[in-house]
């Protein structure tokens, strides 16, 4: 009986570990190929950068929601007064440090803004694709793979809780290395993107663990945290779209 019983729990471990693998890969590729696919049809229904890149986010949204309801983790969809309350806190000092530099920088160029400055439209469009991406990531690598995660080491300890944390973001930071395929990214700068991912991850993790497992303080950050980065590589001064290809801006 006794070895059946830890059979079982081998299993599920197993089982969960593979979910997680599926999850980091369903989420990042979904984009990716329905860009493949349906590109070029996408681009000629909105060819504008914004607007395509928004629906790119939606479509990511859809795809983590399916992964929380597949895995029935929709209990990370939760809101708990008193977990966000605790969640928002825990997270204000770094997301206050990361919106001074952005008004740093803007300031920096505030001769600019009013000729080069994309459309207000644009503006609300951007904006909707920083809380799309914040709520897709968040679905993916908390809401689902972290709560997977929690099904291998446990989340009744803080020790435990740590070790479901770290071991989600190792394996999201892992996934950059891939772009090293590109041939314009050495992989010294693919491995500090993993590096930087990680970090990243556990922040995040943090944030979503002290919440009470609820996803919403880490969105908010998230989206808060990816609109400064691309203000500060200036999204709202056309550089996005006159840089980067008609494909998903997702994993960065």
């Amino acid at each position: 009986m006794e070895k059946n019983m830890k059979n079982k729990i081998t299993g599920t471990k197993i089982r969960a570990f593979v979910f997680i693998i599926l999850t980091v890969m369903i989420g990042i590729g979904s984009t990716m190929v329905i860009s493949r696919l349906f590109g070029e049809g996408l681009e000629a229904l909105f060819p504008d950068y914004y607007a395509l890149q928004f629906v790119y986010q939606a479509i990511s949204v859809a795809v983590g929601l399916i992964l929380v309801f597949v895995f029935h983790k929709k209990s990370a969809l939760k809101i708990r007064a008193e977990g966000m309350k605790e969640g928002f806190i825990c997270g204000l000092p770094w997301i206050v440090m990361i919106l001074l530099t952005v008004v740093h920088f803007i300031s920096s160029l505030k001769d600019h803004v009013s000729d080069n400055m994309i459309s207000p439209w644009q503006i609300l469009l951007f904006m909707a694709q920083c809380i799309l991406i914040g709520v897709s990531e968040e679905l993916i690598f908390r809401g689902s793979a972290t709560e997977l995660a929690f099904d291998i080491f446990g989340a009744d300890t803080l020790k435990s809780a740590k070790l479901s944390i770290a071991f989600t973001s190792f394996i999201f930071g892992a996934m950059h290395l891939v772009n090293a395929i590109n041939p314009e990214i050495s992989f010294f700068a693919a491995a500090m993107q993993a590096v930087s991912a990680f970090c990243v991850g556990l922040v995040f993790g943090a944030l979503y663990y002290r919440s009470g497992r609820s996803i919403w303080p880490s969105v908010v950050y998230h989206a808060l945290q990816d609109a400064c980065a691309f203000i500060i590589s200036g999204a709202l001064y056309g550089v996005s779209q006159e840089s980067h290809k008609k494909g998903p801006a997702f994993w960065h």
